[in-house]
């Protein structure tokens, strides 16, 4: 639900192309806009994508065009290439290594970003976040305390818990990680990193987790990760080990709890696509982050033997999925 609204909202910013008539069909004619997305992605995106589009009343490959480019993170960088050699007018980024490799074109390209990872000025993406400059705006998560927050409810959802495994993606920005780990400390929580290249290493990740007796996982953001999603939740749920996402979804298939933006991230960016298509330049766009964040919680899962979620916790949930 929470992936397809992002996805969503990107066309919803294609909407206002058609400035409300059929006198401005010219105008609207001829875009071609790229994407820029990592390989294992959840695949129905696309799909949903371009149901929208139609939606709306376009004709792909009429009214608009999509080049879709999905890769490993070493082939990302390859891929922008291409895109610009076909002369679109945007790209629509999704991952700090989709961003990293669009960013890093000869010939600047129009970049309309969603990145949960990076800070794009200390990155040297942008000048400010008000101004950025350059080809470059869309929406940051950026905060570096939102990983610690994460960790800090889970420690109160789970008062015994001593142990975390944090399954990380390392072709993503490592700011969030040092984050988590920084919490960690404060919380007095044992917090292991589990690198995850592919789905083949999550079951001896989750051997290794009851091995070691670990209480919990948390699924750092990561577009791959996000893919992995209904394997990892079946692994945990082998394992009896209580997930902590980011996304909603992942509380609406099975993890006991997720907490992030995501859903408010993309209401907020309706018209920059729109914009950036009519002439604004991207550097003249703010660069936009949360200022809401989404609590769920699977309430199937948290009624489990083992799983006692205190009331302050419950009091506090926006979303029980039941």
């Amino acid at each position: 639900m929470t992936t397809r609204c992002t996805f969503l909202a990107f066309c919803a910013n294609v909407r206002m192309l058609a400035l409300g008539g059929e006198s401005h069909a010219q105008q609207r004619r001829g875009f071609r806009v790229g994407a820029l997305n990592l390989a294992d992605q959840p695949s129905f995106c696309m799909d949903v994508w371009r149901a929208a589009v139609r939606e709306l009343g376009y004709i792909e490959g009429d009214d608009i065009l999509f080049e879709i480019r999905s890769g490993t993170p070493e082939q990302l960088p390859m891929l922008a290439r291409e895109l610009a050699r076909l002369k679109v007018d945007l790209i629509l980024s999704v991952s700090s290594p989709a961003v990293k490799a669009a960013v890093g074109l000869p010939r600047p390209v129009p970049i309309v970003a969603l990145d949960l990872e990076t800070d794009p000025v200390a990155s040297g993406f942008v000048s400010t976040l008000a101004r950025p400059g350059g080809n470059l705006t869309g929406l940051f998560l950026d905060l570096p305390e939102f990983s610690g927050k994460q960790l800090e409810i889970l420690r109160e959802a789970l008062p015994g818990l001593s142990h975390v495994i944090v399954l990380w993606d390392r072709s993503m920005d490592p700011a969030p990680l040092k984050g988590m780990e920084s919490a960690s400390r404060a919380l007095h929580l044992r917090v292991s990193v589990r690198e995850v290249d592919d789905e083949s290493t999550l079951p001896p990740i989750f051997e290794d987790a009851t091995t070691r007796k670990a209480g919990a996982i948390v699924v750092m953001q990561s577009p791959r990760l996000l893919g992995y999603r209904l394997q990892i939740l079946r692994l945990a749920a082998d394992a009896r080990l209580p997930v902590m996402g980011m996304f909603a979804n992942f509380a609406e298939t099975g993890a006991l709890l997720s907490y992030g933006p995501i859903e408010e991230m993309c209401r907020r960016r309706s018209d920059y696509v729109d914009r950036i298509l009519r002439g604004t330049k991207p550097g003249e766009l703010p660069i936009q982050r949360p200022q809401k964040f989404d609590f769920a919680l699977d309430m199937r899962t948290a009624k489990a033997p083992h799983l006692t979620i205190p009331q302050s916790v419950l009091t506090r949930v926006e979303q029980v999925i039941r």
